[in-house]
């Protein structure tokens, strides 16, 4: 069996080079989602829903049922974009 070789100070495993370059793409995707955030912060606010009473449940229940409109639109627009170019 072969015998490990030492690794010098200072320098990283490829391992090690990995997690860091793991550790640094979720700080991407956490920046990234933020930016998504605000951005619909954004456009909620020019909606007008910052003005409106609603329980914060009831909003995100309503939210949650506009977006399911909204995919199931984009697949049924896929499929009939897919069945076109067969």
């Amino acid at each position: 069996m072969r015998k490990p070789r030492a690794v010098a100070s200072g320098s990283q495993t490829k391992a090690n080079a990995l997690r860091q370059q793991m550790e640094e793409l979720k700080a991407e995707i956490r920046r990234v989602e933020l930016e998504e955030e605000a951005a619909f912060g954004r456009l909620a606010r020019k909606a007008g829903f910052f003005t409106v009473s609603i329980p914060e449940d009831e909003l995100a229940k309503a939210l949650a049922q506009l977006a399911a409109t909204f995919q199931k639109s984009a697949a049924a627009d896929g499929n009939a974009a897919g069945q076109t170019q067969a």
